[in-house]
Order: structure tokens, then C-alpha cells, then sequence
């Protein structure tokens, strides 16, 4: 699980009397990537007696913010870890209540999107453009030397099974269907191309 790139929030409770809530900041902004649970930590410092504390994230977020720990009562130094996942950017705040509704506070908080990443590709691998594809066309059929040596073992093979048993008759068949099949393709390319 990430952790988002900027750094957490602290609240500080019982520091100025009795259920008081502090923030560090009043504005918290994080960049954070798309569909991915990030884990927020939001610290929280208990300068008095133990304290029920409740938190709550706006209508604007409370779809993309969970908590995994809350309605608790804050003694000492903790963490509280806030989940957070998001598509597009939103804002919102998240609200403290503290000693069962005697105070409440919030801070704001901007869920920002990680814009997307460009990938940097090797040039070699790019799609040539129309010039170099027009350069590299692959004709229909393959190179005469090849098809020429198919024909004659095509050839050859009809004339064993046709004057001599040293050819299987579905060899034979197999290799009159070929030469044929390359006869009508080799007169069909000639043409085309004149």
C-alpha cells in the first residue's frame, strides 16, 4: 500500500482546555495515484485525560475515505490511518469530534489525481509511418526461389506416384493439390502485376 507524497496531518487534543482540537495545518493537499489505496496517517497528540474521538470524512469524500481505526479514545501519541482511493481529484474535509460531540473541528483536505504518466518508449519499437510501410510491403506470395523449389518437390513427388509405387497415393494427391494451387497463384500474381 502507498503512502501519499506529501506528509500527514496532526491533530492535538486537551493542549489549550478541556475537549480542545488542534490541527497542525488547516489545509491538507495530497497527490495520489489513481485507483490505488494509499494509507494516510493523521497523528494525533493527547495532551489531557483520555478522550473519545470520532472521525468523519465530508459527503464531498466519505466514497473514496475510510478509517481503519476510529471511534476510540485517544490516550498519548497515536495514529490513525486513513484509506484513501481515488479516480479524480475531489475535496472535501475530515471532522474530529471529540469527548462524545463537545467539540468538533475539521481540517480541509484536496485529493488530488497523479496526472498520468507518459511511457517512454524505444524509437525502434514506434509504428514506422505510411513512407516506410509502403517500403517494407510484403509481396503475396513468397520469393520465387522459394515457391520454385515447391513447385519442382510438388512435381516430382506427382510424377513418383504417377509412374512408380514409391509414393503413397495421398502423398500424391497432396502434391498434385499443391502444384496446382501454386500454378493458379503464380499465373494470378503475373497477371495482376503487369
Amino acid at each position: 500500500m502507498d503512502r501519499p507524497k506529501q506528509s500527514s496531518q496532526q491533530i492535538i487534543l486537551n493542549r489549550t482546555r478541556f475537549n480542545s482540537i488542534e490541527f497542525e495545518t488547516g489545509h491538507v493537499e495530497l497527490v495520489l495515484p489513481r485507483g490505488r489505496d494509499v494509507k494516510f496517517p493523521i497523528g494525533i497528540s493527547n495532551y489531557g485525560a483520555p478522550t473519545q474521538l470520532n472521525l468523519t470524512a465530508s459527503n464531498e469524500i466519505e466514497d473514496c475515505v475510510r478509517f481503519l481505526h476510529n471511534d476510540f479514545a485517544a490516550v498519548g501519541k497515536t495514529v490513525v490511518d486513513a484509506i484513501i482511493r481515488i479516480r479524480t481529484q475531489r475535496h472535501g474535509s475530515i471532522v474530529v469530534t471529540a469527548g462524545y460531540g463537545a467539540n468538533t473541528d475539521g481540517f480541509d483536505i484536496d485529493l488530488i489525481a497523479e496526472p498520468y504518466q507518459e511511457i517512454d518508449a524505444d524509437p525502434d519499437l514506434a509504428v514506422p509511418g505510411e513512407s516506410a510501410l509502403r517500403s517494407r510491403e510484403v509481396s503475396p506470395l513468397p520469393s520465387h526461389q522459394v515457391l520454385k523449389v515447391v513447385a519442382a518437390l510438388a512435381f516430382i513427388l506427382v510424377v513418383l506416384k504417377l509412374f512408380t509405387n514409391m509414393v503413397p497415393g495421398y502423398v500424391g494427391i497432396a502434391a498434385a493439390i499443391m502444384l496446382l494451387v501454386i500454378l493458379i497463384m503464380y499465373k494470378l500474381f503475373t497477371t495482376s502485376s503487369q
